[in-house]
């Protein structure tokens, strides 16, 4: 704070957490253009031009990103709230999360999460004509942004700076935003030092959520690498026997009136020594096709992820939910593993939100808001079997034993359960009391 205060924002950089070097590295091994076999080196032939070789990187990387993707938030966080006279609040609160499309910046965040081990969402409140508004914003480093979180030994975040450039009457200006609890502190480079302003930050909360996690393919480079490699070699093999070649003694090549009538007719001078023929390129040996094999298989499964290949999918048609969430063992380990991340940011994104409502934006229902008790639950990547569950809670309740309150919030198909419940009890009355009138 000493250092902001004398606006020596340059040194405030140097004590925030810096990941550019590991973050650089994951952005190189997710984009395909900047792999290792695309510096394959082209072999030089003396009097001609250079053999150029084949150079074909994968996707797997991204593949595997988007997979662990899909069984994390394929399906949208459910919601719950189990307090009573608070079903305004909470609709407030699922609404807030639909103005700002809290599922699709969620994904998008992940996503980058994946693929560059670090990203945040930017919670930006402004001043929408009068009305206080809020806007997420979800940077990277791949987007144009430097992250700077702070933490502290309890691996709270007390701070976080976020770097960008802006073009400003035809010069690109440098800026770096730092969020605490108090203040929100924007920073730009001027000719001498820098310029700071201070705000009073409303919500008494850094308004960001920091994303970091291991590349969606760790520890599995080197034999994407291998991979790439050993296809960009059998491409070179294809291209050099692509065109036929002609294997002939000197005495046939003599007797050829030109190169292009090999196909035509040939004379042969000896009957014991003369001898033409076409090579035949090399079979693909059995120990590369078992080595590719073997490096397709370990990649997805050193990295947790199902393959979901057409001939893999093929088998798995007639499978009900159970049977085809335990073929999928490898992606819910995963899965499960990255709750361990993402229900600890996804609990204080709810915080954040609420702080933001209570003090910001939905400010007349700040006691229903404190006193409402939300929790989150990550959807089942796979709802085919979602009638049979409704099916079995109804036939739960109707056999007694589960209450009509427990079924209405296991369903989960409403806003306001308690709202709901009423209604469900009182059509129950009316219609107990219309059959009492026509017994009558």
């Amino acid at each position: 704070m000493k250092l902001i205060q004398d606006k020596d924002i340059s040194q405030v950089q140097t004590l925030l957490q810096n990941r550019d070097m590991d973050v650089i590295e994951a952005i190189e091994e997710y984009n395909p253009e900047t792999h290792k076999v695309n510096k394959r080196k082209d072999k030089l032939r003396k009097n001609k031009e250079p053999y150029r070789v084949e150079k074909l990187p994968r996707t797997r990387q991204r593949y595997i990103n988007e997979v662990e993707l899909f069984f994390l938030l394929g399906n949208p966080i459910k919601w719950k709230n189990d307090v009573n006279g608070t079903d305004e609040a909470f609709k407030a609160y699922n609404k807030f999360l639909q103005g700002t499309r809290f599922h699709t910046t969620m994904r998008q965040a992940k996503r980058l999460a994946g693929s560059e081990t670090e990203s945040a969402k930017i919670y930006h409140i402004y001043d929408d004509n009068g009305k206080p508004g809020v806007k997420v914003l979800v940077i990277s480093k791949s987007k144009g942004y430097t992250l700077r979180p702070l933490f502290d030994q309890y691996e709270n975040l007390i701070a976080f700076g976020y770097g960008y450039n802006l073009k400003e009457g035809g010069r690109t200006i440098e800026h770096f935003d730092i969020e605490t609890p108090a203040y929100i502190f924007r920073c730009k480079k001027a000719n001498i030092g820098w310029e700071v302003i201070p705000l009073e930050n409303p919500t008494g909360k850094i308004n960001v959520i920091y994303y970091k996690q291991d590349k969606a393919w760790h520890g599995t480079q080197p034999r994407c690498d291998r991979e790439e490699h050993i296809d960009s070699k059998a491409a070179d093999t294809n291209n050099y026997f692509a065109d036929p070649k002609l294997k002939a003694t000197a005495d046939v090549i003599q007797s050829l009136a030109e190169a292009d009538t090999a196909g035509e007719v040939i004379q042969m001078n000896s009957k014991d020594n003369s001898s033409v023929e076409y090579l035949v390129p090399p079979e693909y040996s059995s120990m590369k096709d078992s080595e590719k094999k073997d490096l397709n298989n370990s990649i997805l499964f050193d990295s947790f992820t199902p393959d979901f290949s057409f001939e893999n999918m093929k088998g798995m048609g007639t499978l009900s939910g159970e049977a085809l969430k335990r073929a999928m063992t490898l992606g819910y380990i995963k899965r499960d593993n990255l709750k361990e991340i993402y229900d600890i940011l996804v609990d204080r994104e709810k915080n954040l939100i609420l702080a933001i409502m209570m003090n910001v934006t939905h400010i007349h229902l700040r006691e229903q808001l404190a006193k409402m008790n939300i929790t989150h639950e990550f959807a089942e990547p796979f709802n085919e079997d979602k009638e049979k569950q409704w099916a079995s809670i109804g036939k739960l309740y109707s056999d007694g034993i589960i209450s009509l309150d427990l079924a209405v919030n296991m369903l989960a198909l409403t806003d306001a359960p308690q709202k709901e419940i009423e209604q469900i009890k009182n059509e129950k009355l009316d219609s107990i009391n219309n059959v009492g009138l026509v017994n009558e």
